[in-house]
């Protein structure tokens, strides 16, 4: 190296940029464009601006080197630096539609020019907002395809790990596992080989892996990459992916009932999104939500998700709370709208609404579709194989041979069910189907595996601090009801619909439907099946 060039400030920031030092290079990239105002300097101090996450000082930059790229009549640096002008908008003031529009000049800028590394970014970067929630999985598949070829033909190592890795994602998504996990596996591979120029890059591909075992709910192995993903964003020192790490995290502690750790974990992320990526905070909000259901502060979790409804998490929850409530009607037109921005090629993305789905037409009397729904889940589930997602097709299995009156196969798929969930270890999925497994029992006429059934569930959900729950299921005074209330009341735990039971009865429809609703008023039960499981408990029948 000559003297001239380690004198260079523009040099000594690139020099400290490759080695990763991103301080050394934000200082020196300033020094520069203090020197002499020119594109490249502020395109390297966007990157160690993004590397720092100093989001606001990355798009200024960003801005800058556009203008002079523009100016210099460079239509590939420009389209570089609107495509991630573009996903800084995105990342750190969740501008959607400012973001769409910065992509967009990338592809008027490129078009018609040679292959060049930029072609590939920009597949990239065309679906990466969509990876968090309803992606296409046949268009992200075809972008990864175009940046995988250009990624080749480019020598760009680290946008061909980055497709690779996204390209799995997206597999997995579609219900391909073994298929996306082997490209996942290779990708983090390559990772921990070193084969990255840049570091920075890490991380995302850490992300799409955690991504993917969140979605085929294999929690262990989740929780593995997530501690990976922690060492890594510390060692970069990248705050949004410490609070990405964390965020998930505390999801998987959630499920795996370790509750306190969760709301823990979901502090840390949060504060770490409003130092970094503020827009990501809704997740987090929604993710403590949807923890606050679990526990029964049924009020709380509505008051954290309901702002944020817009967004595909808090529609699942929101449906949930209005299921528990017996607000059939709005759980049903939440998971229709979810299911519709949801492509049916994304099928681990609709796995958890199909579950809902089940359960509410069970609730309304839709057995035909709840069959229907029932089976897309189950093929789903056969798919993906593990445990809490054979749980979930078990469970909808046995709620929907509950409501229709098929006690017998209601057992089998129950206890089904709670063997998949306890051997998935997620224990308060496990508890739930206990409680409908005692309801069924119920109408079994085997009071004492009732009994028995509902005592496990209590102490999981006593284990897991779920007191307002047990609260909700306990009274000091039992209520009563009217002979012919109980004997309606045995029939609904039979699965029986309102008018098979005026039928067998020999009484009018609407005379049951006012008994039904009578019943519920007195129980303070938000459904049929919670009115049942009550009175179960109760020992009311």
């Amino acid at each position: 190296m000559s003297g001239a060039e380690s004198e260079d400030p523009l040099h000594r920031a690139e020099e400290a940029l490759q080695r990763g030092d991103w301080a050394a290079a934000r200082t020196a990239f300033k020094a520069a464009i203090k020197g002499r105002e020119n594109a490249e300097a502020y395109e390297g101090l966007g990157w160690a601006a993004l590397a720092m996450d100093v989001g606001e000082e990355a798009l200024w930059a960003r801005h800058h080197a556009y203008r002079l790229y523009r100016k210099q009549n460079d239509p590939v640096g420009a389209a570089r630096m609107a495509m991630w002008a573009g996903k800084d908008h995105e990342d750190f003031r969740g501008e959607m539609a400012v973001a769409r529009g910065w992509r967009q000049r990338a592809h008027r800028l490129l078009k018609g020019q040679p292959t060049v590394p930029e072609h590939g970014w920009l597949a990239l970067f065309d679906c990466w907002a969509s990876l968090g929630h309803g992606e296409n999985p046949d268009y992200v598949r075809q972008c990864t395809r175009n940046a995988l070829a250009v990624a080749a033909s480019c020598d760009e190592p680290d946008l061909g790990i980055l497709a690779l890795a996204m390209e799995g994602l997206a597999l997995v998504s579609d219900g391909r596992v073994d298929e996306g996990m082997g490209r996942l596996d290779e990708a983090a591979a390559a990772v921990l080989g070193g084969e990255m120029r840049q570091p920075i890059w890490e991380l995302p591909v850490l992300c799409w892996l955690i991504f993917a075992c969140e979605r085929v709910r294999d929690f262990g192995r989740a929780a593995e990459w997530c501690e990976m993903m922690r060492a890594a964003a510390e060692r970069l020192q990248h705050t949004a992916s410490q609070g990405i790490c964390r965020a998930h995290y505390a999801t998987l502690l959630a499920c795996r009932g370790r509750w306190q750790e969760a709301e823990s974990a979901l502090s840390e992320a949060t504060a770490c999104f409003q130092a970094s990526w503020p827009p990501q905070t809704a997740e987090a909000t929604i993710r403590l939500g949807d923890l606050r259901r679990r526990q029964g502060r049924l009020d709380e979790a509505e008051a954290l998700m309901r702002p944020l409804e817009w967004h595909p998490l808090a529609m699942l929850g929101l449906a949930e709370i209005a299921l528990e409530c017996g607000r059939l009607q709005e759980a049903a037109e939440r998971v229709d709208t979810y299911l519709r921005r949801i492509p049916e090629g994304n099928r681990l993305g609709r796995a958890a609404a199909l579950e809902l789905q089940v359960r509410i037409d069970a609730a309304s009397g839709d057995h035909a579709r709840a069959a229907q729904t029932t089976e897309e889940l189950k093929a789903i589930a056969l798919a993906v194989g593990t445990g809490p997602l054979q749980g979930a097709a078990c469970f909808a299995t046995g709620v929907l041979a509950r409501a229709t009156g098929d006690m017998q196969h209601a057992r089998t798929c129950l206890e089904d069910a709670v063997a998949s969930y306890e051997r998935g270890g997620t224990p308060f999925e496990a508890a739930r189907a206990r409680m409908e497994l005692a309801a069924v029992f119920t109408a079994l006429e085997r009071p004492d595996r009732a009994r028995d059934e509902t005592a496990s569930a209590r102490r999981t959900l006593e284990h897991l601090g779920a007191h307002d729950r047990l609260e909700q299921s306990s009274t000091s005074e039992l209520p009563t009801l009217t002979p012919r209330q109980i004997e309606i009341l045995r029939l609904v735990a039979q699965g029986m619909s309102d008018a098979e039971i005026a039928s067998a009865l020999g009484i009018s429809a609407h005379t049951v439907h006012r008994h039904v609703a009578n019943i519920l008023l007195r129980l303070d039960a938000p459904t049929r099946a919670a009115a049942a499981t009550q009175a179960a408990i109760d020992g009311l029948i």
